[in-house]
């Protein structure tokens, strides 16, 4: 039986994350643990490493968070010792709901929160992810199978939790909402940026194999063999950045693309793009892409994941397929010599966001989902 809250007593939640990298999930846990009604919610978080960018944010939150100290393999010694960390804290602390997010914090949680006694076990899913190696698509499946309940991103994603072998009554989708107000502010400036006055197609995200630069680097060898004027902008870091900066000076794109790294300034640099640009094999529900729609910016995304539960092709953006460099430049040569059309497709794409989308809406569904799974009783 679950172990319900009593009368006036809050709902305990453990969250189980990885770090505070400047990636989507560590956006959404952070916009959600600001908006969590504490009259209603206690949280505290257990993270693999106090580390990344939205450490500070984090921080400032005031929440109690927990470091495991897992290294980067989480079946090495750190990951047993980490383990250790988390199962006395869900025995101490004793939530009601333990809920993981990403491939190492969903096995912690699912495995902790079930040897813990945990009443409801969560697992995010947030991606329709390609697992590399046997041993991946086997733990995912664990953790998954042990988890209560599932949550996901969209109805693509939902689907992949299925495949897992998950039944459907223990999958939960709650779509990624986006803080509309933190970009309706001023662009930076662009000669600040080091850029050269020529249109700007921007792209957020990080540098890894799933979100296929490499794709992009290609069409953008394809616009400057057709005499299009661009200069590119990438925001973010990853174990690709060295090879795609490598691609790009091979293709001769060197003086037209800028690795911008990491930025504490999203907000200020997507209005100064005209062109928001995504060239995932792989994607769940992009922040990234809500917060361009949201900073009214027409965006030119991938066929993939849920970004056609978001976007919706010559209204609100252009999609093309993945890993197709001619389609992709196509689409991008139409929405730079097209403004006209590209500013409507950026300004509809604002509105629909700002009517469906909200950040507050998503934290008020997080915390409906929470009394709701505590009433309902566990799924397994």
């Amino acid at each position: 039986m679950i172990r319900r809250p009593g009368p006036g007593e809050r709902i305990r939640v453990l969250y189980v994350v990885g770090n505070f990298v400047a990636g989507g999930a560590e956006r959404h846990l952070l916009e959600l643990w600001r908006r969590l009604d504490p009259g209603r919610f206690e949280v505290q978080i257990a993270c693999f490493r106090r580390e990344g960018q939205f450490l500070p944010e984090v921080e400032a939150l005031g929440l109690p968070l927990l470091e495991l100290g897992v290294g980067r393999r989480i079946y090495d010694p750190s990951g047993v010792r980490g383990f250790v960390r988390l199962l006395r804290r869900a025995r101490s602390f004793r939530p009601h709901v333990i809920h993981g997010y990403l491939f190492g914090p969903n096995l912690f949680a699912a495995l902790a929160g079930r040897l813990a006694g945990v009443p409801v076990v969560v697992v995010a899913k947030r991606n329709v992810d390609a697992f590399e190696t046997p041993r991946q698509v086997a733990m995912q499946r664990l953790a998954h199978r042990l988890a209560t309940h599932v949550t996901a991103v969209s109805a693509a994603v939902a689907d992949t939790v299925v495949a897992l072998g998950v039944p459907r009554s223990r999958i939960t989708v709650i779509e990624n909402g986006v803080d509309a107000a933190r970009f309706g502010g001023a662009a930076a400036d662009r000669s600040g940026l080091g850029l050269n006055g020529r249109p700007v197609i921007g792209s957020v995200g990080c540098l890894a194999a799933r979100k296929d630069y490499a794709t992009l680097l290609m069409a953008l060898d394809e616009l400057k063999r057709r005499g299009i004027a661009f200069q590119a902008m990438l925001v973010g870091d990853g174990p690709e950045r060295a090879a795609l900066e490598a691609r790009s000076r091979a293709l001769g794109l060197e003086p037209l693309v800028r690795f911008m790294g990491e930025r504490p300034d999203v907000e200020r640099l997507l209005p100064a793009m005209d062109v928001f640009v995504l060239s995932s094999r792989e994607e769940g529900i992009p922040n990234a892409l809500l917060e361009a729609m949201a900073a009214g910016r027409p965006a030119v995304v991938t066929d993939v994941g849920g970004n056609r539960e978001v976007l919706t092709d010559g209204d609100t953006g252009w999609i093309v397929p993945a890993a197709s460099p001619l389609p992709l430049a196509d689409a991008l040569e139409t929405a730079l010599t097209d403004p006209d059309e590209a500013r409507r497709r950026g300004e509809r794409a604002r509105r629909v966001t700002l009517e469906r989308r909200s950040i507050d809406a998503m934290a008020r569904r997080h915390e409906d989902y929470y009394r709701d799974i505590l009433g309902a009783g566990s799924a397994g």
